[in-house]
């Protein structure tokens, strides 16, 4: 085993370097020696490959043999991906990455949650560059390496998906959405909205109505309405889901080890999931999530982790057993089925999970998600 703290180790690959079978260093830009990088991994300066730091931690456990025989060790697969887990984001080529990417999303979701909060309004790069305190031409730049589209495609893109998911769970008339949104008159939003989905509003608006009929082989889950206090929440943000489907798993892993570590779920913490998108409207790898728990109101959390308070108020309640393989279509009834014969209309916040159990503890079939969606009465009840 290499138990030796003292190694040094090339600070791209990892491999030690004062071992007999790394005989030579990479070069800098003008032809020196380098030390701190072998030669399979910098040459005049150049990185020799462009694997992610997950990926070469994966490589390297699938040739386990290859790495031991180098390095002298003696690991095993999942051993020598721990042990590089452990040692890769702590070396120079990996750290600057990760640094800059952690204060580059650190400060797009700042961008991104006051986009949320002013959708409508006067939204232009020269102000939200401000906000990411960047230059216009490196903020719209960082804006698409984070978010994967340009920022000016992003609010578009939010500003009609919201209209659609207002056409398909409420009765507003589109002359009422007009009064709330930011298009200067109905031709210019028909236009924009049937670019974006391929279909008149008023055939949007039949299409996803008539979705509500294939689901009554969907089980309406028990409901019930309850008024709840306000609450923290300390969340990891999840985007672009269908190409980063380990990365999901993994950030639920950084949610449960940060509950074990301070007890939350002992003291009556639970899990919860928020929903940015719907999976009708939002094409699935632009779905945003945030996954995280509740906690006291006086926690600090940890460096990127972001809070938010779900705000107190008038909820109905959904409760589902099981797996969560329907909760798509679950998700549809509600809206489609349930809310709109209902004495209630959608208040303007987030509808959320909260999680009694989880998977690693609990088999499918006893899991409890309860679904919270954010109501109002329609008419004040006498």
């Amino acid at each position: 085993m290499d138990i030796d703290n003292e190694k040094k180790y090339c600070q791209s690959c990892g491999m030690p370097l004062d071992i007999e079978g790394i005989s030579e260093y990479g070069t800098n830009s003008d032809g020196t020696l380098n030390q701190e990088f072998c030669s399979c991994c910098l040459n005049s300066g150049k990185y020799l490959f462009d694997f992610s730091m997950e990926y070469l931690i994966y490589l390297w456990g699938l040739f386990p043999d290859s790495y031991n025989q180098i390095a002298g060790t003696n690991y095993k697969s999942e051993e020598l991906r721990n042990v590089l887990s452990d040692r890769l984001p702590n070396l120079k080529r990996w750290k600057q990455k990760i640094n800059t990417v952690h204060i580059h999303y650190a400060l797009i979701i700042n961008v991104q949650e006051y986009i949320n909060r002013h959708l409508f309004e006067d939204l232009n790069s020269d102000n939200l560059s401000h906000i990411a305190c960047m230059s216009i031409y490196h903020f719209r730049r960082v804006f698409k390496d984070v978010v994967g589209e340009n920022v000016g495609d992003y609010i578009q893109r939010l500003r009609l998906e919201y209209i659609a998911f207002k056409l398909i769970s409420t009765n507003t008339r589109v002359s009422k959405l007009l009064e709330q949104i930011n298009f200067h008159n109905k031709h210019t939003l028909s236009r924009a909205f049937k670019k974006h989905f391929q279909m008149s509003i008023p055939a949007f608006r039949k299409t996803y109505s008539n979705v509500a009929y294939e689901n009554k082989i969907i089980k309406q889950p028990d409901c019930s309405i309850k008024r709840i206090k306000e609450f923290k929440v300390a969340y990891l943000k999840f985007e672009r889901t269908h190409r980063n489907k380990q990365a999901y798993s993994t950030l639920w892993g950084q949610i449960i080890e940060f509950a074990k570590k301070y007890n939350l779920t002992d003291k009556g913490f639970k899990y919860v999931s928020i929903s940015l998108d719907s999976l009708d409207i939002t094409e699935i790898d632009k779905c945003r999530f945030l996954i995280g728990i509740t906690v006291p109101y006086s926690m600090e959390v940890p460096k990127g982790f972001g809070t938010l308070n779900i705000q107190a108020g008038l909820y109905s309640v959904f409760n589902i057993k099981g797996g969560n393989h329907e909760l798509n279509k679950i998700y549809r009834s509600v809206y489609l089925d349930w809310l709109p014969n209902s004495k209630y209309r959608l208040r303007e916040q987030m509808t959320f999970e909260i999680y009694a159990n989880t998977p690693n503890k609990t088999s499918t079939d006893e899991l409890v998600t309860e679904i919270y969606l954010p109501i109002e009465a329609k008419q004040k009840i006498k």
